[in-house]
């Protein structure tokens, strides 16, 4: 994170529904436990956090960063690609598998020296983040470039954050093309979340398209 000569922001944290506490005291609970957030006993930046109910009946935590790192980060925002490009790299294919990576984000290590500017203030008190989290500026382009490195020389796919789209004209190739991805992604220790992944299918929707 590009952060210099910022005067630190604290604020407190802010109230939560009673219907969502204990739903965020669980979440907390769980990104302590997968070592994705760390308790700190003082910072002296400190984000209030606004949780967001997901349809499982779970919420994801995001850091209101807008008020806090995100108006001073420094640096240029990696581009997201266009669909249209996306598309144009499985053109022509008959057979399609999406794989749809679990915590996306939160599977990139943030730098010791940089975790101070992501910490959090709630209602059970001060957490920094040690991977990526929702809500900075940065965050979606950083993914992107990484996902994009990691995969240079893969033929027949598509990527969007956290959204993979594998092609082929055979079923031989596709499988091929596919076992090549989830070889790169074991490798770069990024986990997929099976139940929301789709393989070997003749047409598939990806990104609000049906592909066919």
């Amino acid at each position: 994170m590009c952060i210099y000569g910022a005067i630190p922001k604290f604020f407190k944290p802010r109230s939560i529904p009673l219907a969502l506490k204990s739903k965020v005291e669980s979440e907390i609970d769980r990104l302590i436990d997968n070592n994705i957030l760390t308790p700190v006993n003082y910072s002296e930046w400190a984000t209030p956090i606004v949780p967001i109910l997901k349809p499982d009946g779970t919420v994801r935590i995001c850091g209101d960063f807008k008020i806090t790192i995100n108006p001073v980060l420094e640096g240029t925002e990696y581009p997201l690609p266009k669909i249209e490009h996306l598309y144009a790299n499985i053109s022509g294919s008959k057979y399609f598998s999406k794989i749809d990576l679990k915590d996306a984000y939160q599977q990139m290590v943030i730098k010791e020296s940089d975790r101070k500017y992501t910490t959090i203030n709630t209602h059970k008190g001060l957490f920094s983040y040690t991977r990526n989290p929702f809500g900075i500026k940065s965050s979606a382009g950083e993914f992107q470039k990484a996902m994009e490195i990691s995969t240079t020389g893969l033929e027949g796919i598509g990527i969007f954050q956290d959204d993979i789209i594998v092609a082929g004209k055979t079923v031989e190739e596709h499988n091929n093309r596919l076992k090549k991805l989830l070889n790169v992604l074991s490798e770069v220790g990024l986990r997929v979340k099976q139940n929301k992944c789709s393989f070997l299918k003749n047409s598939i929707e990806y990104l609000g398209h049906k592909n066919r």
